[in-house]
């Protein structure tokens, strides 16, 4: 089975997480494919800018560890299909009620589109949408 990381798990891993490093190392373990969507990029990217924007020297060298660290994984983009399906998820929670943020609904979405298992440790931002495959650490 192939996995989708969201960038909660990005974060944990760079930082050092026991669990994330674990699950990576169980996952290199098996030559398991772990991809990302361009919205966790996105989401990884506006981290770093935010953290380091008063400091253009450090945002540069931030950006470019990104870039390496970002590298290690498959980056699957937002295609027509993956939008549907990201609306069709949207549509659902809102008629029960529920909200979800945009990027959690394409990275679903995206997650669903390829059959993959979602690695998160943001279960509780995940869990309400239906069919969707979540593995935590």
């Amino acid at each position: 089975m192939s996995y989708l990381a969201d960038a909660t798990y990005l974060i944990d891993l760079v930082a050092g997480d026991e669990g994330a490093v674990k699950l990576a190392h169980e996952l290199d373990a098996v030559d398991e494919t772990v991809y990302i969507s361009v919205i966790t990029v996105e989401e990884y990217l506006r981290g770093i800018y935010y953290l380091y924007w008063e400091n253009k020297r450090m945002l540069k060298r931030k950006l470019m560890e990104a870039k390496r660290d970002l590298s290690a994984f498959e980056i699957l983009p937002v295609t027509y299909e993956i939008a549907v399906k990201a609306s069709e998820i949207e549509v659902d929670l809102i008629k029960r009620g529920e909200a979800v943020s945009l990027a959690d609904l394409i990275i679903a979405a995206t997650a669903m589109h390829h059959n993959l298992v979602l690695i998160t440790r943001n279960v509780r931002h995940f869990k309400r949408i239906g069919k969707l495959v979540i593995r935590s650490y």
